[in-house]
């Protein structure tokens, strides 16, 4: 029974100390301005924190929150509330900022560190820049950590991007009218080259932060004309294939039932190329519809060159064998036709043997 309750008493000692490690602070409330989008060189920025924190240990002894920034000129103003009123204010400046155990910690209560920085984003910044990073320490340990980085735009960053999406928007405009002119609609197409044009055309009068935004918006927009133009070409292909083999079979549907050649092995070369473009056919819908564009192309020509090949051979045989008398679908004409000449014959005779009879008398 002793063993019994030292365990229980080592265990809930280990829970103590599981969450005496545990997150150190928590973000109340967060407020960056500017709120979104890049920055630029030289451009200012204010951001504030609010955080709600424990001391690690009761003393709180080695405790710290570091600070650090990228901004340039930074000025950072702290304030600590103790249930919602302020018992401690200092300001610091520079990149890296520090408040001691002596200045957060205040024993029990409703604690709240309120914490701003002020500064210019460095002309050096490559891509991005840290706005602000804090860390919670213990004995030089960091036991909780948030940081905020932004990216960075200048003026030369947004002239290369700008010209290579101008460029894209010209081969794109360049595929389009090739595509347009072969019959595909490039309707849906043209409503996203227009919006990346417009977006383009306002990044080349903005600043560089807003002109980045811009850039972006158009770099979306002609991936997706890119993606609607290949999914259109795509479809017209697969819909010329679906028309040649609809053509193919009204030729065979003349031989079979026109002509009554459904055995002719000539005919049934032809059916043989028909099967083959089918497949081929409903391999390229299958592939279209997984949007597997260029197999999809590619099925689809290989169904339309079976199919073509199938109509040269069919046109070739009609010509041979002329428009003459088949057994097929004329038949019921040609045996009217027969039976009235019959008939015609027939009352020429009647005609003239009763004409024969009166004048006989």
């Amino acid at each position: 029974m002793k063993a019994n309750i030292s365990r229980w008493i080592v265990l809930l000692l280990a829970l103590v100390c599981v969450v005496q490690v545990a997150s150190a602070f928590d973000i109340k409330t967060e407020t960056v301005n500017p709120a979104s989008g890049a920055l630029e060189p030289g451009q200012q920025v204010n951001a504030r924190y609010v955080l709600t924190y424990d001391m690690i240990t009761s003393t709180g002894n080695d405790e710290s929150f570091e600070f650090s920034t990228g901004l340039q000129n930074a000025v950072w103003d702290f304030k600590i509330y103790r249930d919602g009123v302020a018992i401690y204010t200092t300001k610091k400046t520079g990149y890296y900022p520090v408040l001691t155990e002596f200045e957060i910690a205040y024993g029990d209560g409703d604690i709240e560190l309120d914490a701003q920085v002020r500064g210019i984003v460095p002309s050096s910044a490559s891509s991005t820049v840290l706005v602000t990073k804090i860390d919670h320490l213990r004995d030089k340990d960091v036991k909780d950590t948030y940081s905020v980085t932004r990216d960075v735009v200048n003026a030369a960053q947004v002239e290369g991007s700008l010209s290579a999406q101008q460029q894209r928007l010209k081969d794109l405009k360049a595929d389009m009218d090739e595509k347009a002119a072969e019959g595909v609609d490039i309707a849906a197409v043209q409503a996203e080259y227009n919006a990346a044009n417009q977006a383009l055309t306002s990044a080349a009068s903005a600043g560089p932060a807003q002109a980045a935004s811009y850039i972006t918006s158009a770099k979306t927009d002609i991936d997706e004309a890119t993606a609607l133009l290949e999914k259109a070409w795509t479809q017209k292909a697969v819909a010329d294939t679906g028309a040649a083999i609809e053509s193919l079979d009204g030729m065979i549907t003349y031989f079979v039932e026109n002509r009554s050649m459904a055995s002719d092995p000539q005919v049934v070369a032809i059916m043989t190329k028909r099967e083959s473009a089918v497949q081929f056919y409903s391999q390229a819908q299958d592939n279209l519809n997984a949007e597997n564009y260029p197999l999809a192309r590619s099925k689809a020509a290989d169904g339309l060159s079976k199919a073509n090949e199938a109509l040269a051979d069919a046109n070739a045989l009609r010509e041979r064998i002329g428009e003459g008398f088949g057994l097929g679908g004329d038949l019921l004409l040609y045996i009217g036709i027969g039976i009235v000449i019959v008939l015609v014959v027939a009352g020429v005779v009647i005609y003239r043997k009763r004409t024969g009879w009166d004048e006989l008398g």
